[in-house]
């Protein structure tokens, strides 16, 4: 997804440019945003955002409690779908990542 990006501690991202005059003609860094997302609903509990309640996963009740493998990728398709995350593409793009580093 194209979007607005975020820097490291998710406040927007900004590269301010100027013309000759020093006036600002641009400032904001829009470019892919998938990883961003995925990590911010990665951290929601349901009822973070108003407008959409049921967003967010709550990984960090899961992570005290007792879920298997399936039940936690079954919860995270979910949300990603409902957040418009391809799971599987970005699956892909994950496993691609860790074997490279892993080689």
């Amino acid at each position: 997804m194209i979007g607005i990006k975020l820097n490291t501690e998710f406040d927007l991202q900004v590269i301010v440019k100027k013309d000759t005059e020093g006036k600002i003609v641009s400032g904001l860094v829009v470019g892919d945003t998938t990883d961003q997302e995925a990590v911010l609903v990665l951290g929601m509990k349901q009822g973070d955002i108003k407008t959409d309640p049921l967003l967010g996963p709550g990984l960090t009740k899961v992570v005290r409690g007792r879920i298997n493998h399936t039940e936690l990728m079954t919860r995270i398709r979910l949300h990603f779908t409902r957040a418009r995350i391809d799971f599987d593409k970005y699956k892909e793009q994950i496993n691609f990542y860790v074997n490279q580093k892993l080689k």
